[in-house]
């Protein structure tokens, strides 16, 4: 997945997330603190999922067959 698809679908899952945390707590404060959280933890995700998207296809690539070794 790009950037700017991700950038759009995290902005409106924290959009929703703010506007249902402050239905649920009528809290500007406890909004503000949860959905920052949730925006970390959602980035944490994003990075974790590219290092390992980048780790298999760098092991794919580094691994050679036999028969195209060099003797």
């Amino acid at each position: 997945m790009s950037f700017l698809p991700f950038l759009r679908g995290l902005i409106i899952v924290l959009l929703a997330f703010a506007i249902s945390t402050y239905l649920l707590t009528a809290s500007l404060w406890s909004t503000f603190v949860q959905t920052l959280i949730c925006g970390i933890l959602i980035q944490i995700g994003y990075f974790v999922a590219v290092i390992v998207q980048v780790w298999r296809s760098v092991s794919k690539k580094s691994v050679t067959p036999k028969s195209h070794i060099a003797r």
